[in-house]
């Protein structure tokens, strides 16, 4: 991009810069294009100048004139309440058109441009430096090295742990800037994201939509795509009085099981969901003959948080809840299908068991408990149903306490009943849920990837809280993840030779736990 400026483009944005505030307070990222004011207290007022633009991160708009991050930090399917102190970083389909909107504003316009946040919103900043790190890393193709050396003490921002509450007294932050800007590069080396799909409006905006409607739909997200899913437990989701959500585990008796040659239509919950199938003559309209969507949602972690006084909060029938602990607002509103880039206002989405097919993946782990606080009454399913339909099952309970961490032969266990996953999908991918799908799944899930594909767990942690807002929910599973460099200490922690065999424990005596 050129500038043309009396004073030379270099010139102007120095200039403004030093004028907006003091040289050490900011920096040109990009000289002559791109510059960002450092202080907490942000852009002043009328600093807009006929050189040069000011604008803060966090209003850069789309192409259709929209702010691209305003909807700022949620958890698809709970309150905004339940998320605590928590407020980023944004998440993936946010990161993804923030960097395409950066990119098309730039290209556009004829003088540079100066971001900055908020005056003294250091959380508005946090994810302002978290963007435009993604931006770039994807777009201009900077390493996250390159990153920290420009923009410096940024990297060391910190986030809160996912769903910290306010009622206590703050954890300490584990979770850097930095590890964001090494999880979007490792994305990008590694091939989970497709960047072509900045190269246009409608092919970002078709990425980000179909990003949206595995977690509004199914309650999931791809941690490895194509390789390492995490959700919710089917069961919660399925009996998610949220009419936008699928209601059966399994097709329709007497359907194709596979899902190319299946009809997607609107089946609804009722009395015989606790079979989990679907029936050919299930048909309910929405209200008003108008499709409807759950457009608000983000956790509330436990009922007694929220307050059993306030059940319009709750809804009418508690056990019908996705999770009887957690706290939902459910609202019908038409949905104008084009805007939401697919169909989901004109066909009900495939049930679980198909969407798992049609997703390729072959295998299932539950980590969570039959029945445990939080889960239906029904409990979850009986896994035989599922490998009726050919996907291999297993079970790796891991008790939600102490840090909701894994034992070393959990991790044991995972590594070893997932022998085919690696650089070639031979059978399937994986899928890994728990009761929520944000901790105990997405930890081992962690594992599982830092082996398969030698990543660093530091950087793995950037990344998955940015594709699956809420994900790792304690100070100990920031930590865990942080102690593994890559395979090698990931297979020493199972007590795993190279070749995957179970190598002699090191435990402390009676109690049998692992020393690390």
């Amino acid at each position: 991009v050129i500038f043309e400026a009396q004073a030379g483009p270099d010139t102007c944005i120095s200039v403004a810069m030093s004028i907006l505030k003091t040289p050490a307070s900011s920096v040109q990222v990009i000289p002559s294009i791109l510059g960002l004011l450092l202080e907490a207290d942000g852009l002043p007022a009328g600093s807009d100048a006929d050189f040069v633009q000011t604008l803060a991160v966090l209003d850069i708009k789309g192409a259709d004139g929209a702010t691209v991050c305003c909807a700022g930090y949620l958890v698809h399917h709970y309150t905004e309440a339940a998320s605590g102190r928590c407020f980023g970083p944004l998440n993936l389909g946010q990161v993804l058109r923030f960097c395409r909107a950066l990119s098309s504003s730039l290209e556009s316009r004829s003088r540079p441009l100066v971001l900055g946040s908020p005056p003294g919103d250091e959380q508005s900043r946090t994810n302002a430096a978290t963007l435009l790190g993604a931006y770039l890393i994807y777009v201009i193709g900077w390493t996250a090295d390159q990153v920290i050396a420009v923009l410096g003490k940024e990297a060391d921002r910190t986030f809160v742990c996912s769903w910290s509450r306010k009622d206590r007294p703050e954890a300490k932050r584990n979770m850097k800037v930095l590890h964001c800007w090494a999880g979007f590069e490792l994305a990008k080396i590694k091939g989970f994201v497709d960047l072509a799909c900045l190269s246009t409006d409608l092919t970002t905006d078709l990425v980000c939509s179909m990003i949206r409607r595995v977690v509004e739909v199914y309650d999931a997200a791809w941690i490895v795509p194509g390789f390492i899913m995490v959700c919710a437990d089917p069961v919660t989701t399925a009996v998610d009085p949220n009419p936008e959500t699928f209601s059966c585990l399994f097709p329709e008796e007497g359907e194709p099981t596979s899902p190319k040659a299946r009809s997607l239509r609107r089946v609804p919950s009722d009395d015989s969901i606790s079979k989990f199938r679907c029936t050919a003559s299930q048909n309910t309209p929405t209200a008003a003959g108008a499709p409807s969507i759950c457009l608000q949602d983000p956790l509330s972690p436990r009922l007694a948080e929220i307050g059993e006084d306030k059940p319009e909060q709750i809804g009418n029938d508690i056990d019908g809840m996705s999770v009887a602990t957690v706290c939902k607002e459910y609202f019908n509103k038409a949905v104008d299908a084009l805007s939401h880039g697919d169909l989901l206002g004109v066909q009900k989405p495939l049930d679980f068991t198909s969407f798992l097919l049609e997703a390729e993946i072959g295998f299932i782990i539950r980590t969570n408990f039959h029945k445990e606080p939080g889960m239906p009454k029904t409990g979850s399913y009986q896994a035989a149903e599922f490998m009726q339909f050919g996907l291999g099952h297993a079970d790796i309970p891991v008790v939600d306490t102490n840090g909701g961490l894994p034992r070393r032969t959990d991790v044991a266990k995972l590594l070893q009943v997932c022998p085919g996953l690696g650089l070639q999908k031979e059978g399937g991918g994986v899928v890994v849920h728990c009761k929520g799908g944000f901790g105990r799944s997405v930890v081992l899930a962690c594992c599982l990837a830092i082996d398969r594909f030698d990543l660093p767990g530091a950087a793995l942690l950037g990344w998955v809280r940015v594709v699956r807002p809420g994900a790792i929910n304690t100070p100990e599973q920031e930590l865990f993840l942080q102690s593994f460099a890559g395979r090698a200490d990931m297979r020493k922690f199972a007590g795993l030779t190279a070749d995957g065999d179970i190598s002699p424990p090191t435990t402390c005596g009676p109690c049998g736990c692992s020393l690390q």
